[in-house]
């Protein structure tokens, strides 16, 4: 079986461990998963997975969440979250997915994908800081039948060009994105703020 990738997960659920162990060793990932918060910021020490991903099956604890901060901030490494709690109370910034365990059924395949073994072409990178405040955008990317990614903060994105061709990036208006361009050097770099923006960079898609 050809190596996909590594993932780190810190599962509070014995069920939803067994299927991602099932459904994940098969494609060709290397699963770690703890349900001990401290022994997973260890073992993250020692061993870089190519994505981390946190799934709760109620609420988001709370000291997950503050944990963050000292722990994963400066990780470079995508954090996904699956969970049912509101996404504006738990926004932080190293969060680069949430996904409620629903849309993680239809989702979390393409975005482990788009990490571990890359070469994805979606028409748009969409860099969303603030996922809560603008879903407009995105919907009506979809709804005009192309694919997008969307991720929450730069380094995510920087870890998703690495390995993926997008058509075009779309950036939130956002003042900590406002040097996004020459960041990531692509030439087709746009600011979007609602579902109008789709008609000005439709062109670039086809």
């Amino acid at each position: 079986m050809q190596y996909t990738g590594n993932i780190f997960l810190y599962n509070n659920n014995s069920i939803n461990k067994e299927l991602y162990h099932q459904n994940l060793e098969k494609m060709g990932y290397f699963l770690f998963d703890t349900d001990n918060l401290h022994k997973f910021t260890l073992y993250h020490k020692e061993i870089t997975p190519n994505v981390i991903l946190f799934d709760f099956d109620r609420q988001t604890p709370f000291d997950f969440i503050t944990s963050l901060e000292n722990k994963f901030e400066r990780s470079t490494v995508p954090l996904v979250v699956v969970s049912e709690a509101p996404k504006a109370l738990i926004y932080h910034p190293s969060i680069a997915h949430y996904l409620t365990h629903d849309a993680a059924k239809k989702q979390l395949l393409n975005i482990l994908e788009s990490y571990c073994t890359g070469n994805k072409k979606h028409h748009v990178l969409y860099i969303n800081l603030k996922p809560y405040e603008r879903p407009g955008f995105a919907q009506s990317v979809t709804d005009a039948g192309y694919s997008l990614f969307e991720v929450h903060n730069t380094k995510a994105a920087a870890s998703y060009l690495a390995k993926n061709t997008p058509s075009v990036i779309c950036v939130n208006f956002h003042p900590a994105l406002s040097k996004s361009q020459k960041a990531f050097n692509h030439p087709k770099t746009f600011y979007v703020q609602n579902s109008q923006n789709i008609k000005e960079i439709e062109q670039f898609l086809h």
